[in-house]
């Protein structure tokens, strides 16, 4: 369970995301529903492994080599698509987190 003090960080430094899985497919979108799954393909492989008709509501963060949430790095992951969100993947990995 996450603490009154992390879920309030969570919610000014993460993106609320609503993510779902339907006869294999993942869908990962922000609450005004833009599709955000090309820009965390590692959420999405993530998401891949749990069953069918699953969804869940949460936050996409990033952590910074310090162990904080990062906004400004999560920020920037948002209009990658293809190789750069791939590297960016590597190199700075967003996580759904739900509470």
């Amino acid at each position: 369970m996450l603490s009154h003090e992390t879920h309030r960080s969570l919610e000014k430094d993460g993106f609320r995301a609503a993510l779902s899985v339907d006869d294999g497919q993942v869908v990962l979108r922000s609450r005004r529903g833009t599709q955000m799954a090309p820009a965390f393909p590692e959420v999405v492989a993530g998401a891949a492994l749990l069953p069918d008709a699953t969804a869940l509501d949460g936050e996409l963060i990033v952590w910074d080599t310090a162990g904080r949430l990062a906004f400004k790095q999560l920020q920037n992951r948002l209009h990658r698509r293809g190789p750069a969100a791939l590297q960016a993947a590597a190199q700075q990995p967003a996580h759904f987190v739900t509470g």
